[in-house]
């Protein structure tokens, strides 16, 4: 059996009962301490040893010093538990775990000491009705995969988050650039302005802010403009247009990236999103770059592309959107603009 860093796993010669601990030397007492894994009994091959070492392992490795080990079994260390060691959590983006974290800490600080198996769906759903929202929809997002994880670990019989039905408020979306917002915006900052060349490659490579700011020529794969969105990990397969060429063709040769900044370095996708921003209100314009998304279905639409096609390109749509993007009632228009652009 393959050694475990810290885990002290004894059997005791009178009963045969394993007993499991993790063993660490303590800076600030100064001498070695043994906690308690609160999984005594059970095989050292068993998953819930693992389990509970990876929980009390992740506390020491990246929890501030100082922090108290939560009791086996509650929430708190159940919360420790599913964000150690697990693969799931691991895939997720950074912006993912971030606001995930935002709505642990203040589960942690009310029901950390709450022993998991007293938390019941019916207390769940009671709460998560009387907050309501998308704030509702966000928790329900983050708890549901953390009680599915002590459920395959076996601590729990039942997800008590499955079978909760939210009442999910009709998302506005983003504002979208419609042939009005398009026009207006090539008119304030003609060719050759950082903010147009921002607005050109966003309208034809249907990137992301955080993509986008990552984009340069080591994507260029033949007749493609190939990468993977650092959110959802799904490659888009862009085709280099004669529009997109000649976008490409303004932006220097030998850079890590298409756009730059005044340091001749890389945006950060925030400062990109904020510099579009900008130039969009100066413009009269009100969509953000994640609104050039419409047209950039409407364009290859009148291509004669397919929905599937278009989701491939973006790398991330759904059907669904882009149907509702290519249903533009100036598509004509839309079309006409963005071809005169290059």
């Amino acid at each position: 059996m393959k050694k475990i860093p810290h885990l002290k796993s004894r059997r005791r010669r009178k009963t045969g009962r394993w007993a499991h601990y993790y063993r660490r030397f303590d800076r600030a007492k100064g001498k070695e301490v043994e906690i308690s894994l609160g999984v005594h009994g059970l095989h050292p091959t068993d998953p819930k040893v693992l389990a509970a070492w990876a929980a009390e392992h992740a506390r020491w490795q990246d929890m501030p010093p100082g922090v108290d080990t939560p009791k086996a079994e509650t929430f708190g260390w159940a919360l420790d538990l599913y964000t150690s060691g697990n693969d799931k959590w691991a895939k997720y983006s950074e912006e993912t775990k971030k606001s995930r974290l935002a709505i642990f800490a203040r589960y942690r600080k009310a029901q950390g000491a709450r022993p998991i198996k007293t938390i019941t769906s019916e207390a769940i759903e009671r709460a998560l009705y009387a907050k309501g929202g998308h704030a509702a929809v966000n928790e329900y997002k983050a708890l549901k995969p953390v009680f599915e994880h002590l459920r395959r670990l076996g601590f729990i019989a039942k997800n008590p988050l499955a079978g909760i039905e939210l009442d999910r408020p009709q998302i506005q979306g983003f504002p979208v650039a419609d042939a009005d917002g398009i026009a207006a915006f090539q008119d304030r900052w003609p060719v050759g302005t950082l903010e147009r060349l921002v607005f050109d490659l966003a309208l034809y490579t249907g990137a992301a802010r955080g993509d986008l700011a990552r984009l340069g020529r080591r994507n260029i794969k033949d007749d493609l403009l190939v990468y993977e969105r650092h959110k959802s990990r799904v490659t888009a397969y862009v085709p280099l247009t004669r529009e997109l060429r000649a976008v490409i063709a303004r932006t220097p040769d030998i850079a890590p990236t298409f756009i730059l900044n005044s340091f001749g370095r890389p945006f950060a996708k925030e400062s990109l999103g904020n510099l579009f921003g900008d130039a969009a209100r100066k413009a009269g314009m009100s969509a953000r770059l994640h609104g050039l998304r419409k047209a950039f279905c409407t364009y290859w639409a009148e291509q004669g592309k397919s929905t599937h096609e278009i989701a491939a390109m973006a790398g991330h749509m759904s059907l669904s959107e882009v149907e509702r993007y290519t249903r533009a009632a100036d598509r004509e228009r839309m079309v006409k603009l963005l071809v005169g652009v290059a």
